[in-house]
C-alpha cells in the first residue's frame, strides 16, 4: 500500500513527459504562439538579423494597436504531425487559429513560400486576403521573413495603425523551446528511473 502514491508519482511524471514530447511534435506553432508572437521555421537558418526586424514590426504593430501573430513555415517539417497542410495556408491559418482560440482570438498570419494564410476568430478576412495579394514572397528564408514584414506593414497600414519601430529583443522562439524540452525530458526520465530504483529497493 505504501507503494501505491510512489507508482502514482512515477505514472504521473511518465505521462507529462510522454504528453510534452507529443504536443512539441504535433504541430509546433501552436506551442510556441501561445505565448510569444513569432514561430520561426526549423528547417531553415534565418539569421538573426531577419529575426529581430520581423519582431520589431511586429511588436510595434501590436503596441500600435493591431494585435497580430505570425508563423512561418518554410517546410512540411515545420508542420509536426500536420504535414497534410503543407501548401495550404489558407487551411493551416484556420486550423492554428482554431487550436489557438482558447489563449489567442487575435489575427493570425501564416506565411508559407506558395503564400499567405490569415485568421481572425469570428471575423471575416476578404478584406485582408486581398491586401495579402499584393505581397510578393521571395526566394529563400530572408524572402520568407521580408514578405511577413510587408505584410505587417500592409495590414497596419490598412487599419490606420502607425508603426513605430524600433530595436528590440527578438520575439521568436530560435531553437532555446526545443532544448528546453528535451532537457525537461531527460530531468523527467532520470526522475522515473530514480523513483523506480527506490521502489525496487524497499520491495526487497
Amino acid at each position: 500500500m505504501r507503494r501505491a502514491p510512489l507508482v502514482a508519482v512515477v505514472v504521473a511524471l511518465g505521462t507529462c513527459v510522454l504528453a510534452g514530447g507529443a504536443r512539441a511534435d504535433g504541430d509546433p506553432a501552436s506551442d510556441y504562439l501561445l505565448g510569444q508572437r513569432i514561430f520561426f521555421p526549423f528547417d531553415v537558418k534565418v539569421p538573426k538579423q531577419k529575426q529581430q526586424e520581423l519582431s520589431s514590426v511586429v511588436d510595434a504593430a501590436n503596441r500600435g494597436g493591431l494585435k497580430i501573430r505570425v508563423a512561418l513555415i518554410w517546410s512540411s517539417y515545420d508542420l509536426g504531425a500536420i504535414t497534410a497542410l503543407w501548401r495550404k495556408p489558407r487551411t493551416y491559418a484556420r486550423f492554428l487559429g482554431q487550436e489557438l482560440q482558447f489563449v489567442y482570438k487575435q489575427r493570425l498570419l501564416i506565411v508559407m513560400p506558395s503564400g499567405f494564410g490569415i485568421y481572425w476568430h469570428n471575423h471575416p478576412v476578404d478584406r485582408e486576403y486581398r491586401t495579402l495579394g499584393q505581397v510578393p514572397i521571395g526566394n529563400g528564408a530572408n524572402g520568407l521573413v521580408d514578405a511577413a514584414s510587408t505584410a505587417v506593414r500592409k495590414l497596419a497600414k490598412q487599419e490606420g495603425v502607425p508603426l513605430r519601430v524600433t530595436r528590440e529583443r527578438s520575439g521568436g522562439q530560435g531553437h532555446k523551446h526545443r532544448t528546453a524540452v528535451i532537457v525537461l525530458a531527460a530531468i523527467g526520465g532520470i526522475a522515473i528511473l530514480l523513483l523506480l530504483r527506490q521502489s525496487l529497493r524497499r520491495s526487497a
